[in-house]
């Protein structure tokens, strides 16, 4: 192959071929592409190696092979790799991205961060699409350890950056993470960089370092930004400028500090001060908001009598067999052999029943005697819980474990313990939502706090010397969904917190600047129904299910008397799909359901989307005829759009009704397929004759009791 000397070398050092090492071995690289194309990986890598050592300034050879080596995760084999690429170019942004990688796939994801931010600061204006790859795996690793702001800034970087091809992938990553309960909403977006002051008289200083870390030059920036801590300290301009290196290095301990130092700056609007330092908890818990959590081992010398004991035991409820399968202890391989709940009241009390600790049961082993262990015991709970496993194994030799500290969040995951299975799951759904609404926040109040000294939210509450503290745990709270979704528990968390709710924040306009953590709190009364609209599509998108139901509502007020207006009946029906997935109640959601289907066919609008969600809500029911009767309208309506019967295909894939393969999940004893049971893709004329696919429109019929009908739950 003919090489073009003044091309830029591929080994990634910015080079021109003729003035790098590489020249003498380029000419290969054609043929190593071709057998990477052609799907010849393995002999591709022989190829290479056989290269290095016959020329080992081949660095295009390097960045090539790590690529192989990632898509084969050969992780071992690729720190090897970005050690060697690295000794021959200590700069080169390929090398520093390959290291980048080997260190997350070791666990490392800080060092990583590190490794990539150098190849970043290496980088000239343009920047190699591998960057951006490696910037996904570190944000992947940054939020499997938790260091969510951290993962978020690498996935939007390769969102803005222009050019990658892979941007929706980041994009996916960013919506999965938003939408995950389990994410505090002050963890949805950037704390913004401070302005500032404009007399400062280390503002060119300032700018300096500020422009470096726009241009993702992050360790100048950082060392600027240190040394100008200095000069001017505990300015709110130089440590958000810090907080924010911090966010790019993944030094999740340094965000909570620098988060920390913000929130004592008297000048800084008091609500400010309050969310940095509760980002500040959100960050390092185990300083502010961890709870301690005690396991207790009770050794008994025979676990059967303990085991009858509980299952007689008016204070303690059995485990289905299915669960105990999932219970795996730290340290204990094999799970146990039975498990309970403990309960704060007897079966038959008038009072509310619900779990206050799990018990696990285990057989002596060859290391081990046969022990009960209660896991995870608040302090206030540990009275209780040692009166109960003294009453239940009497003599039983009871030990503790260190304190560990459990998020607040998962301290108040207790069950209610139901005498009777409700009759249905509409039911059982209502009974779970009025318990949790009337206990998590009456639980959240009992728990002792770190950031309180040691109090509740209950004790503190007229302690005038902790107002600043209790401002600070109610403002996290609020950004917590499992939470803020339930007005009874925000009232009884105020009432006892002694902390005024925040006022509504009217907007006048959607490009108003607000937080994820305001949007339960926004007064959207002067926008019109698109803004609205729009608002409540932003709450959807980063999981704040509340506010987007509350704003759903707000928007069908506004579109009541549309009358003829086609975009006010777009919008209103666009409010109806909002409502129906945000409402808690599946029997509300489907009647909601029927009040958006009524009003899309009355305004000719598509009714598709609403018809998936109503086919969703009476599969979780198990209702066989309402899922009946839906399946056949999509058919009668979308059976020849493969858009609309992919959804619903996909749909039933996701829940578990059909494999991948799209053949059905049966479960084990289920009875075979009546005759006339529903397919539920294929059109009318064509009832019973396969599955339809996109790729198979006209499917042929099956084999007898090949499994290709539609099976539900209740359906049998």
């Amino acid at each position: 192959m003919s090489v073009d000397q003044y091309a830029t070398c591929p080994c990634g050092n910015g080079k021109k071929i003729k003035f790098c090492k590489c020249k003498d071995s380029v000419h290969e690289m054609e043929q190593v592409l071709k057998m990477v194309e052609g799907g010849q990986v393995v002999p591709a890598l022989d190829r290479l190696r056989t290269i290095l050592e016959e020329h080992p300034d081949a660095a295009w050879a390097f960045a090539i092979r790590g690529r192989l080596l990632i898509s084969l995760q050969e992780f071992d084999s690729l720190a090897e790799n970005a050690d060697r690429f690295i000794r021959l170019q200590p700069s080169n942004p390929l090398s520093l991205a390959q290291r980048a990688a080997a260190l997350v796939f070791r666990g490392e994801v800080q060092e990583a961060t590190d490794s990539l931010l150098e190849a970043l600061n290496e980088s000239g204006l343009e920047v190699d699409a591998f960057l951006m790859d490696i910037a996904m795996l570190v944000a992947s690793g940054l939020v499997q350890q938790g260091v969510v702001l951290s993962a978020r800034t690498y996935a939007m970087l390769t969102m803005g950056t222009q050019g990658y091809e892979e941007s929706y992938r980041a994009n996916q990553f960013l919506g999965e993470l938003d939408r995950s309960p389990r994410v505090n909403h002050l963890l949805k977006q950037i704390p913004r960089l401070i302005e500032r002051p404009a007399d400062a008289d280390w503002g060119e200083r300032y700018d300096e370092a500020s422009a470096l870390l726009r241009s993702n030059k992050v360790l100048s920036a950082q060392d600027k930004l240190e040394s100008l801590r200095r000069t001017a300290p505990m300015q709110p301009a130089v440590l958000s400028g810090l907080l924010h290196c911090a966010i790019w290095r993944g030094d999740i301990e340094r965000q909570a500090d620098m988060a920390k130092q913000l929130s004592e700056i008297e000048s800084l609007d008091s609500l400010v001060r309050q969310r940095y330092r509760a980002l500040a908890a959100v960050l390092s818990p185990e300083k502010s908001i961890g709870v301690e959590g005690i396991t207790l081992h009770c050794e008994v010398d025979e676990i059967e009598q303990a085991e009858m004991a509980l299952m007689a035991s008016e204070r303690a409820t059995q485990i289905g067999s299915d669960r105990i399968q999932e219970l795996r202890l730290p340290g204990i391989e094999i799970p146990p052999r039975s498990a309970f709940f403990l309960l704060n009241e007897p079966k038959d009390s008038d009072q509310t029943v619900h779990s206050i600790a799990l018990v696990c049961l285990f057989g002596k082993q060859t290391d081990r005697n046969a022990e009960l262990i209660a896991l995870d015991i608040t302090a206030d709970r540990m009275d209780t819980v040692k009166s109960l496993l003294a009453a239940i194994a009497p003599g039983g030799k009871v030990t503790e474990d260190e304190p560990q500290l459990v998020p607040m969040t998962m301290a108040i995951t207790d069950q209610l313990y139901r005498a009777e299975q409700p009759k249905s799951i509409s039911i059982m759904v209502r009974e779970n939502r009025d318990f949790e609404a009337n206990h998590t926040g009456k639980r959240m109040c009992e728990l002792a706090i770190p950031l309180l000294g040691g109090k509740s939210l209950s004790e503190a509450g007229k302690d005038e010397t902790l107002e600043f503290e209790r401002e600070v745990i109610v403002r996290m709270l609020e950004c917590e969904e499992r939470v803020v979704g339930y007005a009874e528990s925000m009232e009884t968390i105020y009432k006892a917190a002694n902390v005024e709710p925040l006022p509504p924040l009217r907007l006048k306009a959607v490009q108003e600047a607000f937080e994820p953590a305001d949007l339960s709190r926004i007064d959207p009364s002067e926008l019109d129904a698109k803004g609205i609209i729009s608002l409540a599509t932003l709450a959807r998108g980063i999981g704040c299910t509340r506010a987007c139901e509350r704003l759903a509502n707000f928007a069908l007020e506004k579109t009541e008397n549309a009358g003829d207006d086609p975009q006010a009946a777009e919008l209103r029906s666009h409010a109806f799909v909002f409502l129906i997935g945000c409402t808690p109640l599946p029997e509300d959601s489907l009647k909601i359901c029927a009040q958006a289907l009524e009003h899309a066919k009355a305004n000719s609008l598509d009714f598709s989307g609403i018809l998936i969600a109503q086919l969703e809500l009476h599969l979780a029911q198990a209702d066989q005829q309402g899922f009946t009767e839906t399946i056949r309208e999509i058919e009668t309506n979308y059976g020849s759009d493969p858009n609309v019967m992919a959804r619903v295909q996909s749909l039933l894939v996701s829940l578990g009704v059909l494999r991948p393969d799209g053949s059905m999940r049966r479960p084990s004893g289920a009875p075979a397929a009546a005759p006339d049971e529903f397919t539920p893709a294929a059109p009318p004329e064509q009832r019973g004759e396969g599955l339809w696919t996109p790729d198979n429109p006209s499917p042929s019929a099956p084999a007898e009791d090949s499994g290709n009908k539609l099976w539900v739950p209740g359906m049998d």
